[in-house]
């Protein structure tokens, strides 16, 4: 980063500047305009000249009340400063005003700050701007980014003023440019040094930036009153010179008079809330070069590439013949450029309109390495007005001393009526004696006579011991010691009244120095009803606390303790190198159990279970129900590994003993997951994760037996997992596909129907049958989406093939129990009816015996709704099941399909074909088709035909194909 600044005088002399300063024409390029010209012809002409050199460069200005150039100070000149950026991106943006300028600060934010902006330098008009609210608007789009800049000026005339870029000059309105870049480094800073004179006024009456009454006077009254009548005639230059002054976020800023108006209000440069704390503020050279000076030293720790200011008109007219050496001295850093303004934007906690001061920005694009010792120039013997400084001198003096007088009698008076009116007993102590207290203190400890209770000895109003056994004379002393070294103390302690009664107190034990005499003043509070409170809530607490650590049902630690206590287990055998064992327990055949008789005898079980588990394991060991019919056991210090399976052993030894409830004797077992630390793991999580695998494994070994964890579980747990995710993804992006396979009419070799089957063409292994994805799907729950899809699919495929004139029958779809209990499945089958143009006659459900036979009465009820759409309903796998008679005429079925296992026999074995032939004869005596699944040769056939089942499927006629393959079979026959 660069800059150079000139005065502007004619066109041939700035073409002479630009050549020898080698500046480039460049968006990067940023051009500020500081002029004291408010002639907009004059503007219009030094922008065309300028942009005719630099028609890239990025240009903003703004009239003046005097001009910086090189730290120098001018009035009546034009100052161009040009500043080349190599990693900054700029962009810039102007706006008239809407009201105030609080739209116009919202605008600027809006279209110029970025992720990357830096710093904001925005100029807004110097007569209808309200600062505060141009500020506020930008806040209120962006509270992070740094703002820099001014109102314009007019050289003290109050008639106009403007602010430009290349393309428009407005008089009322506002202008910005943001700086972008990653790189760039900004600091503000700024020099006030205001003194505050005379005491604290009040605004009483305001709207926004205009004051109408200062303690209850006009705000044109308030000036004259304390400045005298003859300032009234030029109080827009002495409401400059002697501006309010107050606090603002922790900034002490000025507000300077903009407007006079003629119901005695005054227009200000910024706004004021009613409330507000204010003094008359007026400057003092040598504290404001001394600031200065110490503002710079500051800059020059990290020295600035170029240095902006943005100073107020009122330091230049208050201090004409020393201002330079507040600028001068900076530009012995760098290149420093700004102007003198109707109101400074600084940036603290947010940003802020400030008068009376000099604000300053440097950049940084690089990290500059200081060569040289930087000096500061300051000349000690600048003129200043010294009978000026002794006037503000004794104004601050008198009118601090008659603040203070006033102050300490009020103090004394207000100290008085709180002692007597403090809802707190107040009590003054001295050399062990009490010397003063208040009425509530005597209520509090139940005196009626102050005398009495004053002559009354300290300790003796406090039992001997306090409520945690210490001595309280003892304990007073430590209270005291300790008020005396941190100066208070705040503590709980029992007293007696006066009637004997013990109570409890807050007491805040202040050490004091009254009268040259060292005192501690007592603050106390009855706090016995709190405490009563407290001692209920602990026990209300504790009793909270057991509910969400414990098991409700069975009394054990639940899940949320069992893991705390387990994370210090493991804590404790890190630290003393022991090994833990981790058991998880579930029940086998529980869930029949709870199932068939109800939850009530299911709780009686597992609360039966849980007391036996708590007797089979050692004192040091914990058990806890994890919920449902699982259960924990941490085992601790474990000597052996005889240990582990001597434990296991007596839980699978307990749990098997029967359990008498009512009149059922109950029978269960149990499958026990075992992980070791530090062997399987070192974490909690994973070792229950590991415990768990192991106890799935335990499950799939038949139950009532333990498994140890091993590495291969969790591949295959992984391999589950990943299957998973392969089927979701293959159920979103439609890697399915239904296959057919032919019914046929044995005797006339026709196809009567077809089941519709799912294949997955998974993308790396290749084609998957059902008996792979199936089981997994059901597991997951992806079985309902899946089955729908299936369902879908196939009447489409239907619907279309009897619309080109083929006869497919009807279409068999699988059901599972999962599907059949889906509250949406009527609605589904009913949108996809009218999606294909299917027809319910068409459509035939299979359900396996096994499933049936799980809630015949409930499969019942679901079987009837969907028959009496016209769907024909099969029983599938028919001799697995051990269905009953009565069951079988109650169902709503049309046919019977004897499973595959029995047809694959009766060839050869005799028995076989009895069963066969047994149910044949009964689905004819329940009117019932017979289908017989898995033909797979002649033979076959011809002795179901022998035997009277005219309906087969199977290989011996067709394996199941693509839809592509069946519309050939249907055209073609088989």
């Amino acid at each position: 980063m660069t800059s150079v600044n000139t005065y502007y005088t004619d066109l041939l002399s700035l073409e002479k500047f630009i050549y020898h300063s080698h500046i480039e024409d460049s968006s990067s390029l940023l051009i500020q305009i500081f002029t004291a010209k408010n002639d907009e012809v004059f503007i219009r002409e030094l922008l065309d000249n300028i942009v005719y050199f630099f028609p890239q460069a990025v240009i903003i200005g703004s009239t003046t009340d005097g001009e910086i150039m090189s730290g120098k100070v001018s009035t009546g000149k034009t100052v161009l400063s040009f500043t080349s950026f190599k990693y900054t991106m700029l962009q810039t943006y102007i706006v008239p005003h809407q009201k105030d300028g609080y739209f116009s600060g919202k605008a600027l934010a809006e279209n110029l700050i970025g992720k990357d902006t830096q710093l904001l330098i925005a100029f807004s008009d110097g007569l209808y701007t309200n600062g505060e609210a141009f500020l506020n608007g930008i806040h209120a789009v962006n509270s992070n980014v740094m703002v820099a800049g001014g109102l314009a000026g007019d050289n003290a005339t109050f008639h106009q003023t403007f602010v430009f870029t290349k393309d428009t000059i407005l008089a009322s309105g506002a202008v910005g440019v943001a700086l972008d870049s990653q790189v760039l480094t900004v600091r503000n800073d700024y020099s006030f040094s205001w003194r505050s004179i005379g005491k604290f006024l009040t605004i009483t009456k305001v709207k926004e930036n205009r004051v109408y009454t200062i303690d209850g006077r006009t705000a044109v009254d308030t000036y004259i009153h304390y400045l005298g009548k003859e300032m009234a005639e030029g109080l827009l230059k002495v409401g400059i010179e002697f501006p309010l002054i107050m606090d603002r976020n922790g900034v002490t800023i000025a507000r300077a008079v903009l407007a006079q108006h003629s119901d005695g209000s005054l227009t200000f440069a910024g706004n004021f809330t009613q409330g507000d704390k204010v003094q008359f503020g007026y400057g003092n050279a040598e504290d404001v070069l001394a600031h200065s000076i110490q503002l710079l030293k500051h800059i020059e720790e990290e020295p600035p590439e170029s240095i902006f200011v943005y100073s107020c008109m009122a330091r230049r007219h208050f201090m004409p013949d020393v201002i330079e050496a507040e600028t001068l001295p900076m530009n012995n850093t760098t290149t420093v450029s700004g102007f003198f303004t109707y109101g400074e934007f600084f940036t603290s906690e947010k940003p802020e309109l400030l008068n009376q001061s000099m604000t300053l920005i440097a950049l940084n694009e690089t990290q500059v390495k200081v060569e040289h010792e930087l000096k500061c120039v300051y000349d000690n013997n600048l003129p200043v007005n010294s009978s000026t400084n002794a006037l503000i001198h004794l104004l601050n003096v008198t009118s601090q001393e008659s603040m203070e007088k006033t102050i300490h009698i009020e103090a004394q008076n207000i100290f008085e009526k709180l002692f007597q009116a403090s809802p707190d007993g107040i009590l003054l102590i001295e050399n062990d004696k009490f010397i003063e207290c208040n009425q509530k203190m005597l209520d509090i400890f139940g005196y009626s006579s102050k005398e009495k209770f004053l002559h009354a000895r300290p300790l003796a109003t406090a039992p001997r011991k306090q409520p945690n056994g210490e001595h309280s004379v003892l304990k007073i002393r430590e209270m005291k010691r300790l008020a005396v070294e941190e100066g208070n103390h705040h503590y709980e302690w029992v007293y007696k009244k006066e009637n004997g009664e013990h109570f409890w107190t807050d007491i805040m034990l202040t050490y004091i120095t009254l009268g040259g005499k060292e005192t501690f003043y007592v603050v106390c509070r009855d706090i016995s009803k709190r405490k009563e409170l407290e001692l209920e809530l602990a026990r209300q607490k504790n009793v909270l606390y057991y509910r969400a650590n414990h098991d409700e049902l069975t009394g054990l630690p639940n899940r949320t303790l069992f893991m705390e206590e387990l994370e210090k287990g493991l804590a404790v055998a890190k630290s003393n190198k022991e090994e833990l064992v981790l058991m998880f327990i579930d029940l086998d055949r529980f869930k029949k159990i709870n199932d068939s008789l109800g939850h009530t005898i299911g709780d009686k079980v597992l609360s039966i279970a849980g007391e036996r588990l708590k007797l089979s394991i050692g004192k040091n060991d914990m058990i806890a129900r994890l919920g449902g019919d699982e259960f924990l056991v941490m085992m601790k210090d474990v000597q052996s590994h005889e240990d582990i399976l001597s434990t296991a052993t007596k839980i699978l030894k307990i749990l098997r003993q029967p359990i008498a409830i009512d009149h059922y004797t109950l029978y269960i077992s149990g499958s026990i997951g075992i992980s070791r630390y530090p062997v399987d793991d070192i974490r909690a999580e994973h070792l229950l994760k590991y415990a768990d695998t192991a106890m799935y494994k335990a499950k799939e070994e038949g139950g009532d037996n333990y498994q140890f964890y091993t590495r291969e579980m969790t591949d295959i747990a992984i391999e589950h997992v990943m299957m998973e995710k392969d089927l979701r993804e293959g159920i979103k992006n439609g890697d399915f596909e239904v296959y057919y396979q032919p019914q046929v009419n044995a005797k006339t070799r026709e196809i009567v129907g077809l089941e519709a089957l799912v294949r997955w063409n998974h993308p790396t292994v290749g084609l998957l049958t059902p008996d792979i994805f199936i089981p997994l799907s059901e597991k997951t729950g992806l079985i309902i989406e899946l089955d729908l899809w299936v369902m879908k699919t196939a009447m489409a495929e239907i619907s279309q093939w009897y619309r080109e004139g083929l006869n497919p029958g009807r279409v068999s779809l699988n059901m599972s129990m999962k599907q059949l209990e889906y509250p949406k499945l009527l609605q589904a089958m009913e949108e996809n009816v009218q999606m294909c143009d299917f027809k319910y006659e068409w459509l035939e459900l299979e359900v396996t015996e096994t499933e049936v036979m799980k809630n015949p009465e409930k499969v019942i009820g679901i079987l009837d709704t969907l028959h009496a759409l016209d769907i024909r309903i099969a029983i599938d796998d028919f001799g697995t099941g051990y269905s009953s008679l009565s069951h079988l005429k109650r169902l709503p079925i049309d046919k019977l399909k004897l499973d595959k296992s029995f047809i694959s026999d009766i060839v050869k074995d005799k028995t076989a074909i009895a069963i066969v032939n047994t149910m044949i004869v009964l689905g004819e005596s329940l009117h019932l088709d017979v289908l017989a699944e898995g033909v797979e040769n002649e033979v076959q056939q011809e002795i179901l035909l022998d035997y009277g089942c005219f309906y087969t499927q199977g290989y011996y006629y067709s394996k199941p194909v693509n839809a592509r393959q069946m519309r050939i079979l249907l055209k073609n026959g088989l």
